[in-house]
Parts: structure tokens; C-alpha cells; sequence
């Protein structure tokens, strides 16, 4: 797979911002349709916040890279980390918050697998590696 763009961010929620307007830029350059680009920046989002809080061995320790590209009609997104090893499409996932719940948080791995087509993870050298891929999906009429 050759990636048509990659990013490098800090590990803090404030580059949050940057990475969405990366993963606009390149939808908009590269035709994606916006329900499939909203799903790609909703999951990124997601993943990338989970390892900025529970997989940095230190507070604003290290940096989140980020490359995505096109396999065949698919979008694949890989967010890579040197935090902790964690694999998510092996942990399972917490019961979902509830309004009576004093919990919070829980979602983020949910929204990741419910919206993406495939995750997959890998752990190389020291480094997590989280694959999503998406599939294209006809746009709906409003």
C-alpha cells in the first residue's frame, strides 16, 4: 500500500484539531464522500484520543503519525503510537454508560468498530499500530 499522505502530531488533545482538518483536507483533494469522511475523522478522533489518555507512558510523552491512502475503493487509516501496548480488537469492550452511571467515557472503541469496515492491530517494534479501513457507502439523500 503506498500512503498518500501522513501526519506526525504531539500527544496532546489540542492537536485533536490539526488531525481533522488533515483528514478534510485530504477527502476533499481525494473526492470521499462526506458520510465516509465523517466516519474516518469520527474513528481517528476516537482512537487517537484513547492514546493520548490511557497509552502515553507520560503525560504529553511522545507523538501520534498517522497515514492514510486508498486500497482500491477502500480508505485505510493507520495510527501509530509508541505508548503502551494495547490491542483493542482484542479487549473487550466496557458496558455502555448509562445517565445513571457515575463512569464516563467507554465509547470510543465502540464508535471505532461500529463505523469502520475493519480494524486491525499490530504491535512492531515497540510501536501500536491500528489499521481502519473503510468501505465506500452510497451517499443518502437528505
Amino acid at each position: 500500500m503506498s500512503w498518500s499522505a501522513s501526519l506526525l502530531i504531539r500527544n496532546d488533545v489540542a492537536e485533536l484539531s490539526r488531525m481533522a482538518a488533515w483528514i478534510d483536507a485530504w477527502a476533499s483533494q481525494h473526492d470521499v464522500a462526506d458520510q465516509t469522511a465523517q466516519r474516518v475523522d469520527l474513528c481517528a478522533a476516537e482512537a487517537v484520543t484513547n492514546v493520548m489518555t490511557h497509552g502515553a507512558r507520560s503525560q504529553h510523552a511522545g507523538e501520534v503519525a498517522l497515514r492514510i491512502g486508498r486500497q482500491d475503493a477502500d480508505i485505510v487509516l493507520e495510527i501509530e503510537d509508541n505508548g503502551i501496548a494495547f490491542d483493542p480488537t482484542q479487549a473487550p469492550l466496557p458496558p455502555p454508560v448509562t445517565m445513571d452511571s457515575d463512569r464516563v467515557g467507554g465509547w470510543g472503541m465502540r464508535i471505532v468498530r461500529s463505523l469502520s469496515d475493519e480494524v486491525r492491530y499490530q504491535r512492531i517494534g515497540g510501536r501500536n499500530r491500528l489499521t481502519l479501513i473503510f468501505h465506500p457507502r452510497p451517499s443518502v439523500a437528505a
